[in-house]
């Protein structure tokens, strides 16, 4: 069956739109332009936040993407359909211990081909997996096998798109997420060569496609390093106060790099730099916040948004005890908590008030008195930013009762001792 567009995915599309930026507390894309609009494209992601990442980037584009997924997810035959009627297709792997694996396999990557042949867009993680960490791993084989066995179906003017996630939390509502696309990689000049074994074919692939990923996202590649880099995250942003986040963040993709790849920074990173991470995680400080004390601004807005986030809290809390009392007993896998948190808000939300609303009309309050029930909405877009607000005028109260503390004055020492080190990093003043 040949690409064709899916209804559901263009109603439920603006939904999740609106889902994701309420989620996060800003979302910035970049390069969304370079994704072709008339040509077959297998884009490639780096995979870190489980469902969250094939969704970001099915909102985040204007074609329509085919998502080759996990098999196991299809097992039940309602999930089965629902999925592919919104362009997911399963990958079977070793795993699944199905006894016609690359029968099937063979079958979903045909359909692919004929997809490609009317210029869709298939999604595909090149991984394999996902983990929650700033690190790509390496890349299995599915890819190359993908691209060529296309080049061998007929598909011609095929690109590989590469685009990068960088989450600034997995786990944390309200932080900031950037995507990044890449410059299109041709895929005719790797395959029209002459006298090119399959083997090759697959190496030169992974690894251009390893390259260009890396060149996207923040690639750690030190395991005992890695904490310890990222944590100098938001003292890097503080120094770059005014600048746009995607500056901020070229700037520490610059940086990181530098610290991983270098074994002379190690040291101090294992040391000073860990201990001035393990002080705040001991104090509970959030240098983020730290860094950025509140001021009247701050608590004027606090005092004017209590009504409204009251207000929220007590329509919502019923669906937001729900929603976290599922996520943490049902859903075993971190990773998978902010997409489930997402669809719930996302969809669960409306038909809730809706239900409220009926209750009311049950209850003999007349349709222009119940209306008040949908102000909970404007309501929210109140209540986001105050709750960041009362959690940012909290940690500034704990600071303030601590700051004379023997274990606080330490830590602000050793603060500064890592301030003065990592202005002396190459790429911290930066024009990239």
């Amino acid at each position: 069956m040949a690409s064709k567009k899916s209804i559901t995915y263009e109603i439920l599309r603006p939904l999740v739109w609106t889902g994701i930026h309420f989620f996060f507390r800003r979302v910035v894309v970049a390069g969304a332009h370079r994704v072709p609009l008339d040509r077959p494209v297998v884009m490639v992601a780096n995979h870190q936040n489980a469902l969250l990442d094939p969704v970001v980037l099915c909102v985040t584009t204007n074609k329509q993407v085919n998502w080759l997924t996990r098999a196991d997810v299809f097992k039940n035959p309602l999930v089965d359909r629902f999925l592919r009627g919104i362009n997911m297709l399963p990958v079977y792997r070793e795993r699944d211990r199905v006894a016609d694996l690359h029968n099937r396999n063979n079958e979903i990557f045909r359909l692919c081909y004929e997809r490609m042949k009317d210029n869709a867009v298939i999604g595909i993680f090149p991984e394999g997996t996902h983990r929650g960490k700033k690190q790509l791993v390496p890349l299995k084989k599915g890819l190359a096998r993908l691209v060529i066995g296309a080049y061998e179906a007929g598909v011609r003017d095929l690109c590989i798109l590469p685009v990068g996630l960088d989450y600034e939390s997995f786990y944390d509502p309200q932080k900031n997420l950037l995507v990044k696309f890449g410059e299109p990689i041709e895929v005719d000049a790797f395959l029209q060569q002459q006298d090119v074994t399959h083997a090759k074919l697959h190496a030169e692939i992974t690894d251009v496609v390893d390259s260009a990923l890396r060149e996207l996202m923040i690639h750690i590649n030190h395991d005992d390093v890695h904490a310890e880099i990222l944590a100098l995250k938001p003292l890097i942003d503080v120094r770059l106060k005014g600048d746009t986040l995607m500056k901020k963040y070229e700037v520490f993709h610059s940086i990181a790099r530098e610290l991983d790849e270098k074994p002379e920074y190690h040291a101090f990173l294992n040391h000073e730099v860990n201990d001035y991470r393990t002080g705040m995680h001991q104090l509970k400080i959030q240098e983020e916040l730290f860094s950025n004390g509140p001021g009247l601004l701050s608590w004027l807005f606090f005092i004017a948004g209590l009504p409204f986030a009251v207000f929220t809290a007590l329509i919502f809390w019923p669906i937001q005890l729900f929603t976290e009392r599922f996520v943490r007993t049902v859903i075993k896998d971190t990773l998978f908590r902010n997409s489930i948190r997402i669809s719930f808000w996302t969809f669960l939300s409306p038909i809730y008030v809706w239900a409220l609303y009926g209750l009311l009309r049950i209850a003999g309050v007349e349709s222009s008195k119940a209306l008040w029930l949908w102000l909970t909405i404007p309501a929210g877009l109140i209540t986001l930013p105050w709750w960041r607000t009362a959690k940012h005028l909290a940690h500034a109260l704990r600071i303030r009762k601590m700051r004379n503390t023997d274990s606080f004055k330490k830590w602000l020492k050793q603060r500064e001792l890592v301030i003065h080190w990592l202005d002396k990093v190459p790429y911290w003043k930066s024009d990239v």
